[in-house]
Parts: structure tokens; C-alpha cells; sequence
């Protein structure tokens, strides 16, 4: 079907007949800024030469269709690319958009303001994205992409916040964390934040996960921060880690106890830090504990502090 006001679709978009392939089953988390070419390629392969579906709110219609379709010199060749652009998010339930992403083997969620991907999509685009995952296919996303897709989410549905901000009284009406409508199975008990040291986004997502925690939680919950340039591939159990450069991925456990009040800043305990550089690569979901080389963290009074520092973690 063509696409309704508030939809634009464009792209590369092949013969335009469904494609049916068999896809791999591969998460992709990337941290904004750039694309990390490695991980584009692995995103890419997943679909299997078939379709692939990027969805985004702003934004071109025809830069990651040549990214992916083109630029990464894609073996197999994907058999389409195309972009949907929501640029009314709540028309996002329009039979082209669902129908694209119904025949989908790879789905990409570009990067803007989750809001609109969490808040603000209509229940009809969610359902057809827990579809394809549920029939294997492949879903990555950068920045707001990427924090879509963990179990919880910061989901901007007030704009943004600092962490100086967030620490300051946890349950600011800027701190909104909230449960994901595309959560993915492989981020299960986990909060995903991007450009994480760039923008110092350590205390923040520290305080979503005592959010996350003293709400929702009945165990230990995992942050999962990512730097610019850095991607991290799930598959099969595993993980790895690829950067553009220096960049790594940052994982947190956090086991608490939390204090959380209106006002009063963040006291939180029970915290571990692991640092994962670009070649990292071990079991999924991330197996915390002796020999992990992890920083042992508190916050007091809304303050970061080291307990133990890493020793180092083995080769």
C-alpha cells in the first residue's frame, strides 16, 4: 500500500516483491556519533539478502539505505533498503509502515528522540516490531535506537536530563524511566544509555537503574553504557565489542539497597563497573563476579565514589 499522511518512505526499494530469507538473529547496539562500519556490516549480513527496514522520526530517507546498501559493500546484497520516516509518530500504525516492517529480516532504529519511538508510536507498529523479533530477524539501532531497546528505557518523554540533575533529586519529572513497547529479550533487566562518556552520562543512568531497581525490580538490574563509535553485537549467548576508536562500553550491576526520594539526592550501593574496550568478547548476558575486573561503586549523597578499583581483568 502507498503511505498515508505522516509517512515517507524511500530508499532503495529492489524489485519490490517480498524477498523471504532466512535471518540471523543479531542484536546491535550503537553509542551515536559514528556508525561503526564493522557492526554495520554484521547488521547487514544478518538479514540474509533480504529486506531491510530502517525506522526513524527526523531525518533523511536515503542515508542509511546507501549506508547499508551501498557504502558498507554488503555481502550478500540486501534485496531492499528503505527508510520510514514517522514524521508524524502517532501515524505510525499506517498500513505501508506496518506491512514494510511485517516482511522485514533486519530492522534499524536510527537515532533522535526515543519519545517518539516509546511514546508516542501507535501500539499497532510496536506489535508489528515484537513480530518480527519473535520470527528471528535482526534489530539494531544508534542513540535513541539503541536506548529503545533495552527492558527499561530513559524515554525523554520530558526532554532531556544531566546527570548532575538526575542525581540531585532522582525523582525529578525529568527523570522519566519507564518500560520499553520494544524491548528485546536479550536486554532483559537492562537499561541502555549512549553518548556516555562524551556527555557524562555516568551518574544519570546510575540513577535510572535505582529507579529501575526500587520499582520494578526484584534482583539485580544491568546498565549498559555506550560511547561514540561503539557498537556491541549480540548473538547466540555472546557478545563482542567493535569501536571507531578509543571508545568502549561501559556495563554496571547494581544490586543496591537505593535510596530514592523526591528532593534528596541519590544514595545507591551495590554497584559494580566494567569497562569493555573494542575486542571485549565473552558470554551474554555478561557473567559479573570474581574476576570480572570490575570497580567496586557507591554514591553518596549524589556523589560517585570508588570503593575498590579494578585489578584488572584476566586474558
Amino acid at each position: 500500500p502507498e503511505p498515508g499522511a505522516g509517512i515517507q518512505i524511500g530508499g532503495h526499494t529492489g524489485s519490490g516483491t517480498d524477498t523471504k530469507r532466512t535471518p540471523v538473529r543479531r542484536l546491535v547496539l550503537m553509542g551515536g556519533g559514528p556508525e561503526e562500519d564493522q557492526a554495520g556490516r554484521h547488521f547487514v549480513a544478518a538479514a540474509a539478502g533480504g529486506d531491510i527496514v530502517v525506522l526513524r522520526a527526523t531525518g533523511s530517507l536515503t542515508s542509511y539505505p546507501d549506508y547499508f546498501g551501498t557504502s558498507l559493500a554488503p555481502d550478500p546484497i540486501p534485496s531492499s533498503v528503505v527508510t520510514i520516516r514517522t514524521a508524524s509518530p502517532e501515524a505510525g500504525a499506517d498500513p505501508a509502515a506496518v506491512c514494510h516492517v511485517g516482511r522485514a529480516e533486519a530492522l534499524w532504529l536510527a537515532g533522535g528522540n526515543q519519545w517518539n519511538y516509546l511514546g508516542r508510536w501507535p501500539s499497532a507498529l510496536h506489535d508489528s516490531l515484537a513480530a518480527a523479533v519473535a520470527r528471528g530477524a535482526a534489530i539494531g539501532g544508534t542513540s535513541a535506537g539503541a536506548v529503545s531497546l533495552g527492558e527499561m528505557a530513559f524515554d525523554a518523554r520530558n526532554g532531556t536530563v544531566t546527570s548532575g540533575e538526575a542525581m540531585a533529586n532522582p525523582l525529578h519529572r525529568d527523570v522519566s524511566v519507564s518500560r520499553s513497547a520494544i524491548a528485546q529479550p536479550e536486554l532483559a533487566g537492562t537499561i541502555v544509555d549512549s553518548h556516555f562518556t562524551e556527555r557524562s552520562r555516568e551518574g544519570r543512568l546510575l540513577v535510572f537503574l535505582a529507579r529501575f531497581l526500587a520499582e520494578h525490580a526484584e534482583g539485580p538490574v544491568v546498565g549498559l553504557g555506550l560511547d561514540e563509535g561503539v557498537a556491541v553485537l549480540i548473538e547466540g549467548g555472546a557478545y563482542r565489542v567493535t569501536s571507531v576508536d578509543a571508545g568502549a562500553a561501559w556495563l554496571y550491576q547494581v544490586s543496591g539497597p537505593a535510596t530514592v526520594a523526591a528532593g534528596t539526592p541519590l544514595s545507591l550501593d551495590g554497584i559494580r563497573r566494567v569497562r569493555l574496550p573494542a575486542g571485549s568478547a565473552g558470554r551474554w548476558p555478561f557473567a559479573f563476579g570474581d574476576g570480572d575486573g570490575a570497580d567496586l561503586l557507591r554514591v553518596e549523597a549524589g556523589v560517585v565514589q570508588v570503593s575498590a578499583p579494578s585489578v584488572g581483568r584476566p586474558t
